[in-house]
């Protein structure tokens, strides 16, 4: 069977399709790459978490910003980015100590967390306070899974649609930048991941495409509450 820089083509083909579903959920919800992809590719091939969905949530983040900047307040992210500086330390240690059996029990209880965080709608009250403790476990649950949109999007679910998918767009850049870093220094980032990001960015492409004309016409919730559905069952895959 051929392979992609040592990945079979199935599962190449199999990731391929999960980070496009990931990138059209993410550019019409506001968040879902990581949280979508992170629970599958675990199970498919585990060397691609999280540095495979750092990359491209970066990079999905970079596309929603131009089309969402106005909707920026530093006011909103601001604390929360000072916050994700000791969560990135602190995922990247958890990152290093935990052995895989344990960290895939982690990342799934965090998708699970993810879930739960986007089906509630809790009203917490925004303040430097609570802003600097969500930045924290984004750091956390960013560094080990990808997934550090929930601690942030739990606060901001008040705000209109466009800020939400603005201002977590920004987050994620900083945030995303900050965690590649942190990567790179511990030796977790590798030229394979580089060769094999550069064989999945047509799809993810691809998904930002199809997810302009497919936000007129697909359901936002529906869309999400599928998303997430395909996410628990993964993660419940990973538990079990």
């Amino acid at each position: 069977m051929p392979e992609v820089f040592g990945v079979s083509f199935a599962v190449w083909s199999a990731c391929s399709l999960t980070l496009l579903i990931g990138a059209l959920v993410q550019r019409i919800t506001g968040f879902g790459l990581a949280v979508v992809g992170t629970p599958i590719l675990l199970m498919l091939e585990p060397r691609l978490v999280p540095v495979i969905l750092v990359i491209f949530g970066l990079l999905v983040s970079l596309m929603m910003l131009g089309q969402y900047r106005h909707e920026v307040r530093v006011t909103v992210i601001g604390m929360a980015l000072v916050g994700r500086i000791p969560g990135t330390v602190m995922g990247t240690w958890l990152l290093l100590a935990a052995p895989l059996a344990v960290l895939e029990k982690i990342i799934s209880l965090i998708v699970l967390s993810a879930v739960a965080v986007s089906l509630c709608r809790i009203s917490l009250p925004v303040n430097r306070v609570t802003l600097f403790i969500a930045g924290i476990l984004s750091g956390v649950f960013g560094t080990v899974s990808a997934i550090g949109g929930p601690p942030i999007a739990l606060l901001m679910h008040r705000l209109p649609p466009d800020s939400i998918r603005g201002n977590l767009a920004a987050f994620f850049i900083c945030s995303a930048s900050m965690t590649l870093i942190a990567l790179a220094l511990a030796g977790q980032i590798r030229l394979w991941h580089l060769a094999i990001a550069l064989t999945f960015l047509p799809f993810i492409v691809i998904g930002n495409t199809l997810a302009r004309p497919l936000a007129q016409r697909v359901d936002r919730r529906f869309l999400q509450y599928a998303s997430l559905a395909i996410s628990t069952l993964a993660a419940l895959g990973l538990l079990l």
